[in-house]
Order: C-alpha cells, then structure tokens, then sequence
C-alpha cells in the first residue's frame, strides 16, 4: 500500500521502535533489555543489555519519478551491547541479542504499524548488513565491551498524486 509522504516517514520510525518496545515486556524476545535507545545522540549513561537504534538518510529505491508512486529505502541501524567479564562472551551475547532485534522487527512490524496507524505502511523489510562494529565503554566495566550491529532496510511506496491531493483538501479544509 503506498502513503502519503507527509506522514509516512515519521511513521516508520515509531513502527519500529514500537517493534522493540513490544518485545522488551515481560516474556518478550527482548525481555533482559535494561536500555533502549531510539534517537541518534545520547547523552545519558546506558545499563546493559543496550539497543541503540540509529535511522540513516532516506533514499530513493529507483530513479524517482514524482508522478508516480515511488519505493523509498530507510536503514535502520540496531547497535547491541552485552556486557560479560570474558570478551568472547560478550561478543557472543552482542551477536544472538542483535538477531533477536532481527525477530522481534519481524515478528512485530505488522501488527505495530496496524495498531499505530490503522494501515500497512511498510511495504517489506531487507536485511543489509549484520556485523560486529566495535566497542564501547560501559563506566564501571570493563575497558571496553564488544558491539554488534544490524541494518535493516525498511521500504515503503509514497503516491506522489495521493500527496498532492491531501495536501489540496487540507488547503481547501483550512480556507473554509
């Protein structure tokens, strides 16, 4: 289903930070998450296990052609830390904790982006890359801790047209 530009890429982001949200109650995949993340800076102190998600610049699937519908690509970055005394443990625990993000999107972004917005928005989502991305500190551990990270590419479809006429009744709504 394509959507309306005006509200469909700030509605991404929320669909999947509610993905994570769902998953870190109770029983949830992502139930041991003591810290979630979902803005690029932070400037409080993070507890472990941490998911840090970053969205990344927005780009076009295709040559973009304005008078049609056009697929639009949003990477999502979910960086996970785990903190354990041996590094390789902790690496490990970084690695299944960053898959797990991959279930709880995949398990979840249908029903959140129906709950959140009463329709499909999101059209699939690719994974583009999973890797380990270095260390962070964490005060009062270890030296450093390894992080594992995972992008996701989340594509949705814009209608030019449906713009252009929401934005005309809204302009005609405002003068009445």
């Amino acid at each position: 289903m394509s959507v309306n530009i005006m509200n469909g890429l700030e509605a991404v982001n929320q669909i999947m930070k509610g993905c994570i949200e769902k998953e870190m109650l109770p029983g949830g995949l992502l139930e041991d998450v003591e810290t979630f993340i979902p803005i690029y800076h932070n400037e409080s102190g993070v507890d472990e296990p941490c998911i840090w998600m970053t969205q990344h610049p927005t780009r076009a699937d295709r040559q973009a052609d304005l008078s049609q519908t056009m697929d639009l690509v949003i990477p999502f970055e979910f960086d996970c830390v785990v903190y354990a005394n041996d590094l390789e443990e902790s690496e490990l625990a970084g690695q299944n904790l960053a898959t797990r993000v991959i279930l709880a999107i995949t398990r979840n972004y249908l029903l959140v982006q129906s709950d959140l917005i009463h329709k499909r928005i999101i059209k699939r989502i690719e994974l583009e890359t999973y890797y380990p991305v270095g260390q962070v500190q964490i005060q009062g551990k270890s030296d450093r801790v390894p992080a594992t990270g995972v992008i996701l590419n989340v594509i949705h479809t814009i209608n030019w047209k449906m713009c252009c006429r929401n934005l005309e009744q809204n302009q005609n709504n405002e003068g009445d």
